[in-house]
């Protein structure tokens, strides 16, 4: 994800997670052929909900490409400025389905709104979704030791409250060392990060690595789940149970082109750079942040289950949550490709 020193900041972040290292695959992606469904003179229109963050990238290659034609699929990709708006219009049938995140997916469906999480879009690999916790220049923090008893600007019950928490419990905090303010809207947060007005502050990247290592007085990175105990951050693709019922074929159609999507960005990622800048508002020169220009994003594929299962019940525990969807109520894995 990420955000701008301003509104592009704003509305660079939302869902969940941004990465940093990219890799050029061995071949293309070839659907097997006994199992695509093919192309058909009767599309089936997919409105898919989008906020502008990076993670949206094969979408926007998908179509830039022409893939969704290709595949006899009308994807109608429909950008929201906040995720509330993104929920309202998948809660109202506005939208068929939407880029978001295990915490979001799973937050709607206990409430009643039957979405299913499909696939993974970012975050397959620990590597695919940075997010970290930086310390503000003039803290005086250099080590993750520090952060006991210091409050860390977060979005509440967020993905990145979720990722900062499970960190800090891994270096070895004790519940009662961790504090947190809230401050959703991360261009604030990255200001107030690295005017000082605020210790220290968890971020996605690219502004992850825009607020550690550039401009004249840089704050400090202390810990990046990057190299964590098990992979945190993801987002996922999500589709409502009616869409999945009614549009199954279409939707299998969308994944297809979208991983030919994906294909291209490994292939050569410098070609999507300026795509990914203008689509996802980003601040100039913030694709830098990324080597090869972009993020990388893996095949679609399904959530794993232990994954989601210790999101489900972090929820349940911060009492976000009155039941528990079981993985199986909340990801659907028959749409995808067969590999």
């Amino acid at each position: 994800m990420k955000r701008t020193l301003t509104l592009a900041v704003t509305a660079v972040m939302a869902v969940g997670l941004v990465a940093g290292c990219g890799s050029k695959p061995s071949q293309t992606y070839t659907p097997p052929q006994s199992t695509a469904p093919q192309p058909t003179d009767k599309p089936v229109t997919l409105k898919i909900g989008q906020l502008p963050i990076v993670d949206g990238l094969p979408f926007w290659v998908a179509e830039k490409n022409g893939y969704y034609k290709q595949q006899g699929v009308n994807v109608e990709l429909i950008t929201f400025k906040s995720a509330n708006e993104r929920d309202a219009a998948i809660m109202g049938g506005q939208i068929d389905g939407m880029l978001a995140d295990p915490i979001a997916t799973t937050t709607l469906y206990a409430s009643g709104t039957k979405v299913q999480m499909t696939a993974i879009d970012l975050g397959v690999t620990k590597e695919e979704g940075p997010i970290g916790i930086v310390a503000a220049p003039d803290s005086g923090i250099t080590d993750i030791s520090q952060l006991k008893g210091v409050e860390i600007a977060i979005s509440n019950y967020s993905m990145m409250h979720y990722v900062t928490e499970k960190l800090l419990i891994d270096a070895g905090f004790k519940p009662e060392e961790i504090k947190f303010i809230n401050m959703a809207a991360i261009p604030v947060r990255y200001e107030s990060l690295l005017s000082s007005k605020i210790k220290a502050a968890t971020l996605p990247d690219p502004l992850l690595t825009m607020a550690s290592t550039q401009g004249a007085k840089p704050g400090k990175l202390l810990v990046s789940d990057v190299n964590a105990k098990q992979n945190y951050s993801q987002s996922v693709i999500d589709f409502s149970e009616t869409a999945i019922k009614q549009k199954a074929d279409g939707i299998k159609r969308f994944y297809i082109a979208y991983n030919q999507g994906i294909a291209d960005i490994k292939a050569k990622p410098q070609d999507y750079m300026q795509l990914l800048t203008e689509k996802a508002n980003l601040p100039a020169g913030a694709a830098m942040a990324f080597q090869n220009g972009v993020i990388p994003f893996s095949f679609a594929q399904a959530p794993n289950k232990e994954e989601v299962e210790s999101v489900v019940q972090w929820l349940a525990d911060k009492q976000v949550i009155k039941s528990k969807p079981t993985y199986e109520q909340l990801v659907n894995s028959s749409l995808l490709p067969a590999k």
